[in-house]
C-alpha cells in the first residue's frame, strides 16, 4: 500500500498488564515475534535470499499472466503497490526460466469494469489473473472465470460468502472470519463493549461487520447496525450523523466503540464525525480496507479525530511473520517498505510459475485449479509459509494493529499492537481468542508515554 513505517522489529508485548483506561486487567502475554522478513520468491528452502537477477537462466516456458488492479479508485495504493511486485516477479520468474508477459488491467475498483477487462484478458488467451482486489469486484467476475476455465488469485478479498470450494477464485489472505476475530478480541479486550457498526455495503465490508459483530456478541458485548452506504455515496456528514444517531441509542451506562469498515472514503466520515460532540472519545475501529490509507493521513481533520478522539483508529493488516523467506534484491527494490497484501501478490505469481515451470502453460479449468492449489501448498514465500483451506483462501495468519499517530506535528500510520491467532495450523473462532500485544503510539499521539500503551 502507501508509504509505511516497515514493521521490522518484534510487536512490542503486554508484558504486564495493569490497565485502567476502561477499569480492566489485561492479562500478560508474551512478546510476539511479527517481524516483516521474508524469501526469494519461488524457492522453498531456508537458503535462498540473493537477488534474483544475478543468474542468467535459459527461458523454457512463455505464459502470459493477467493482473485486475485498483489503479486510479479507492484502492489505488495497494494496487499500485501490487503493479510494482508483480514486474519484480516478472524478474524472479524470468530467474527460474519462465518469461511472464504480464498484462495489468486498471479497473478502479469497480465491479463491472473488472468484468470487462477480465473478459478482455479471456479473449487474449489468459487463463491465470492476480486480482482482483476486492470481494465486491471478484463476486461480480467469478461466474465468467468458473465458465471460462480461468483461475483469479486475489490479494485482498476477504468475503467468506465467496468461500466456495472448487470455484475459481484463490486469496492469498485470510477471510473476513479471521480478520473480524483479530478486530472482535481487540475491540471487547477490556471486557462486553457496545458496538454500533457502519460500513460501505459490498461484500467484503458487509462481511468484516457481520463476523466482528459475531465476535463482539460472543464476548458478552451489544451489537447494533448503523448505517450503511452505496460505493458512489458522497453524503459522508449523513453518514457520520447516523452513526451518532446510532451511538445516542445505546444505553448511557454502557462502553461504546464504532466499527467503521470502508476503503479511502473513512477520511471523510472521520473528518465529519471529529465536528460531532457525541462522538468524540468514542473509539473508532477500522478494516483493512482503509488500514495504511494515504486518504488518512492526507486528511488534517481526519488524522487528527483518528490520531485523537477516534483512539488511533486500530484497523488489522496481515503480518508476514517469521517463516517467510527473506525477499530478493528486486522485491526490495520495487517495494523497499513490504505491504503484506502486495508481497501476496508476488507470492501468487511465483507460486503460478512454479505452476508454469513444472506443468507447462496450457493448463485451464479444474487442471490449472488442481496444479495450483498443489503447487500452493506449503510454499513458503515472502509472506510466509501458505496453507490454503478446502475453498482455496488463506487458512490464518496473525495480524498487525495500524494506527494513526501523531509525530512532530504530522500524522503516520504506525503499528500498535499484534494479534495472533488461538492456533497456527487452525482458523480463529469466535469462541477462542486470539493472543494481543499492544505498544500503542510510543513516539506520538495515542498512548505516547514513553511506555507501553494501554490497550483498548
Amino acid at each position: 500500500m502507501q508509504s509505511q513505517t516497515p514493521h521490522t522489529q518484534p510487536l512490542g508485548g503486554l508484558a504486564t498488564g495493569r490497565h485502567t483506561k476502561r477499569g480492566f486487567t489485561v492479562a500478560a502475554a508474551a512478546v510476539l515475534s511479527l517481524s516483516l522478513i521474508g524469501l526469494a520468491g519461488c524457492s522453498k528452502s531456508d537458503s535462498s535470499s540473493s537477488d534474483s537477477t544475478s543468474t542468467t537462466v535459459a527461458i523454457t516456458t512463455t505464459v502470459k499472466v493477467g493482473a485486475l488492479l485498483d489503479l486510479t479508485g479507492d484502492g489505488k495504493t495497494l494496487g499500485l503497490a501490487s503493479q510494482s511486485v508483480l514486474e519484480a516477479g516478472v524478474e524472479s520468474a524470468a530467474a527460474e526460466g519462465v518469461k511472464i508477459e504480464l498484462d495489468v488491467r486498471d479497473t478502479g475498483g469497480d465491479p463491472e469494469t473488472a468484468l470487462k477487462e477480465l473478459t478482455s484478458l479471456n479473449e487474449a488467451g489468459v487463463t491465470s489473473v492476480i486480482g482482483p482486489q476486492t470481494s465486491s469486484e471478484a463476486k461480480n467476475i467469478l461466474p465468467y472465470a468458473d465458465a471460462n476455465g480461468m483461475i483469479l488469485i486475489s490479494q485482498g478479498s476477504t468475503a467468506s460468502t465467496l468461500a466456495v470450494p472448487t470455484d475459481s477464485l484463490f486469496r492469498m489472505v485470510p477471510t473476513d472470519k479471521v480478520e473480524g476475530v483479530a478486530s472482535g478480541d481487540l475491540i471487547t479486550n477490556g471486557g462486553p463493549v457496545t458496538l454500533i457498526t457502519a460500513n460501505r455495503d459490498d461484500a467484503g465490508n458487509n462481511g468484516l461487520v457481520s463476523t466482528v459483530g459475531a465476535d463482539v456478541a460472543a464476548g458478552g458485548g451489544t451489537v447494533i447496525a448503523g448505517p450503511t452506504y452505496s460505493p458512489e455515496d458522497t453524503d459522508f456528514a449523513g453518514v457520520a450523523q447516523k452513526i451518532a444517531d446510532a451511538v445516542a441509542t445505546a444505553d448511557s451506562g454502557a462502553t461504546k466503540a464504532v466499527y467503521l469498515a470502508g476503503y479511502g472514503e473513512v477520511a471523510q466520515i472521520l473528518a465529519e464525525a471529529s465536528g460531532i460532540a457525541t462522538l468524540q472519545d468514542i473509539p473508532f475501529f477500522g478494516g483493512d480496507g482503509s488500514a495504511q490509507s494515504s486518504d488518512l493521513t492526507d486528511n488534517a481533520t481526519a488524522a487528527a479525530f483518528a490520531a485523537g478522539s477516534a483512539d488511533g483508529f486500530a484497523s488489522p493488516l496481515p503480518v508476514i511473520g517469521d517463516d517467510a523467506e527473506t525477499p530478493p534484491e528486486v522485491l526490495v527494490k520495487a517495494d523497499p517498505e513490504p505491504d503484506p497484501l502486495a508481497y501476496g501478490a508476488y507470492d501468487a505469481l511465483m507460486i503460478l510459475t512454479s505452476v508454469f515451470a513444472k506443468d507447462g502453460a496450457d493448463l485451464k479449468g479444474a487442471d490449472l485449479r488442481t496444479a495450483f492449489m498443489t503447487a500452493a501448498e506449503g510454499f513458503k514465500g515472502v509472506t510466509g509459509v501458505v496453507t490454503l483451506d478446502a475453498s482455496g483462501d488463506r487458512a490464518t495468519m496473525p495480524y498487525a494493529y495500524w494506527g494513526i499517530c501523531e509525530v512532530d506535528k504530522a500524522f503516520e500510520w504506525k503499528v500498535l499492537g499484534g494479534w495472533v491467532p488461538p492456533s497456527p495450523t487452525e482458523p480463529a473462532t469466535t469462541t477462542k481468542p486470539g493472543t494481543i500485544t499492544w505498544d500503542g503510539c510510543t513516539t506520538g499521539g495515542v498512548g505516547a508515554d514513553g511506555g507501553a500503551a494501554e490497550a483498548p
